[in-house]
């Protein structure tokens, strides 16, 4: 079954938290401490910056799984002073390893929330972002600045027992590339490069796991990734094989990366979780990928 990126934003239950504490920067608490959250909850909190400077309306999120099956973001925005925090059932995260949420800003790179876990013992979570102007020739796809889980919700294994959203968001996912026509009609653009963070993703035994571009003129296809074994995440510019693409075999005119989780034995889909995701273009003239400093 094939939806898009926001039909999920809107069908997710979706709670908002609205605390917002005091300080960033010089004028903020710098210590690792954070205040403990009520019993059988826990806490995130941390500041963002840019440079040096407070980044005010950062939206925060995270998604995980209910105990009724049902997914919920949890997200907040921060103030003025650049702060943030925000509360959520522990039992949602129990037992996670590196539990991811997103936060995002337009006109910058969205970057990854990434605690080490939780526990009855750990349940606080230090998160300090620092946010990086978006280039001219990177584009966010819609809905790319949060965690989905894609595949059927039939997995096993030390790598897929690490997710943290327990219910699929489907077994093909599309995200728009609003701004393609733009991008691709600079001067000198031949290439799209996709680039997201993953988790769960292991193409070497599903190798039906495919990422795609899609647009006007065609649809151009490749082998999925392979995340770490261990149930971290991994990818983004670290990818051993990048998610590249010709232009002229996709269009000019629109595109949107499609996602599909493959069969590993049988029936059964690979499930794995994605995050993060952005599109560098460039010409013939950048040798290799378009990823900046490769």
């Amino acid at each position: 079954m094939k939806h898009s990126a926001l039909e999920f934003s809107r069908l997710l239950g979706l709670v908002v938290i609205t605390s917002v504490i005091a300080g960033c920067g010089s004028g903020g608490d710098s210590s690792d401490d954070v205040p403990l959250p009520p019993s059988g909850m826990v806490r995130i909190q941390g500041d963002v910056t840019s440079s040096g400077t407070a980044v005010s309306d950062a939206t925060v999120n995270f998604q995980t799984t209910d105990d009724s099956g049902v997914n919920k973001e949890y997200t907040t925005i921060t103030g003025s002073n650049c702060k943030f925090t925000f509360d959520m059932p522990l039992k949602s995260v129990d037992g996670v390893d590196f539990p991811a949420g997103t936060v995002s800003k337009e006109g910058y790179e969205p970057q990854t929330l990434l605690c080490r876990g939780f526990t009855e013992e750990v349940v606080t979570c230090k998160a300090d972002i620092r946010l990086i102007r978006l280039a001219e020739n990177t584009s966010i796809p819609v809905g790319g600045d949060m965690v989905w889980h894609i595949g059927d919700s039939n997995y096993q294994g030390q790598a897929n027992s690490k997710l943290q959203k327990k219910a699929p968001d489907g077994a093909v996912l599309e995200f728009e590339i609003s701004d393609w026509a733009a991008q691709v009609a600079k001067n000198n653009i031949t290439k799209a490069t996709v680039v997201l963070d993953h988790k769960g993703w292991q193409t070497e035994i599903c190798p039906n796991n495919e990422i795609a571009l899609v647009g006007d003129v065609g649809t151009v296809s490749r082998a999925g990734g392979n995340s770490p074994d261990t149930g971290e995440w991994g990818g983004a510019q670290q990818e051993a094989v990048p998610f590249d693409f010709q232009v002229s075999k996709v269009g000019s005119l629109r595109a949107k990366v499609r996602i599909s989780a493959g069969a590993c034995i049988g029936t059964d889909l690979d499930d794995f979780e994605i995050n993060r995701m952005r599109v560098y273009f460039c010409g013939n003239d950048d040798p290799g990928t378009c990823i900046p400093g490769r």
